[in-house]
């Protein structure tokens, strides 16, 4: 439905906005560039938000495409099976949103992790497309698509956990304080649950000198080097985040939908025919009325 496609747009972007800064840090922390004061130090040291906003170009670029397969997915599916309202609905229909859009989420990461963690003379440029073609030149198309199948595994379990939490929490109330609550709470649980899996993604797609092989290689050398803790580096900023961010994208949503119908052509139709009845009952009540 167009609904779906206008409202992740909507909902997805702001989103972006919101949690951007937040993101930055995580990366960087997961990368093993210091502690989250260490980095926040470092990204507020030019004392602008230029830095901590390097490489939002890329999400907001393909925010179009990634939240019409998510929103349009996941709307679709749920609609497609036997009981659209059940729990378990919500849980498949997030899963196969989750695994269609990894498609293009995992390039547009890419570039946006490559971004966030240049440093000046790397010669990465900063805009979207223009980070995109400069991997393609120096990598081809494969190297665009590294850590294709590491996103996958983030992302179907993860929407599968955003949207059913969500529906749970926010079934027979959908006020405003409810839906960012509800909204930033499932974000939140959705990445926490899945935190080292993202945790290596980060480190494959900002590996630019061929250090890991694959995910499973990751993981083991970064064990190896760093202990387990390294896993959980930056689970605050990514929490923090995650609520902010996606409490602002569900109100969005949800308010781009309220808008959406009280402006459709039934809707105004509707209200044209009330007016019309109104209006003709003022018209024709008795004179009396008028006297009182």
């Amino acid at each position: 439905m167009a609904l779906d496609f206008v409202a992740g747009c909507i909902g997805g972007s702001v989103g972006i906005i919101a949690g951007h800064p937040l993101d930055t840090l995580k990366v960087h922390i997961q990368s093993g560039r210091g502690s989250a004061l260490e980095c926040t130090k470092a990204l507020l040291k030019g004392g602008t938000l230029s830095t901590v906003y390097r490489g939002v170009w890329a999400p907001l670029g393909g925010i179009a495409a990634v939240n019409a397969i998510v929103f349009g997915a996941y709307g679709n599916t749920r609609r497609a099976l036997p009981n659209p309202d059940s729990l378990t609905t919500h849980a498949a229909a997030g899963a196969s949103a989750g695994l269609m859009q990894s498609v293009i989420c995992a390039p547009v990461e890419l570039v946006k992790t490559r971004q966030q963690l240049a440093t000046a003379g790397e010669g990465m440029p900063k805009g979207a497309w223009a980070g995109a073609r400069h991997i393609l030149r120096i990598g081809g198309f494969k190297a665009l698509f590294r850590g294709l199948s590491i996103t996958a595994a983030r992302d179907s379990p993860a929407f599968a956990i955003y949207f059913t939490s969500y529906e749970v929490m926010t079934r027979g109330n959908q006020s405003a304080l409810r839906v960012f609550t509800a909204g930033g709470v499932a974000g939140a649980l959705s990445w926490v649950l899945l935190y080292p899996i993202d945790v290596v993604k980060s480190r494959i797609q900002g590996d630019t000198i061929g250090r890991y092989v694959g995910a499973w290689d990751c993981f083991l050398k970064s064990i190896q080097s760093e202990g387990w803790r390294c896993m959980g580096r930056g689970l605050g900023a990514v929490t923090l985040r995650a609520f902010v961010s996606n409490g602002a994208c569900f109100s969005a949503v949800v308010w781009t939908e309220r808008a959406w119908q009280h402006f459709t052509p039934d809707t105004a139709v509707k209200k044209l025919v009330q007016a019309a009845a109104i209006s003709d009952a003022v018209l024709h009540e008795p004179d009396y009325i008028c006297d009182m």
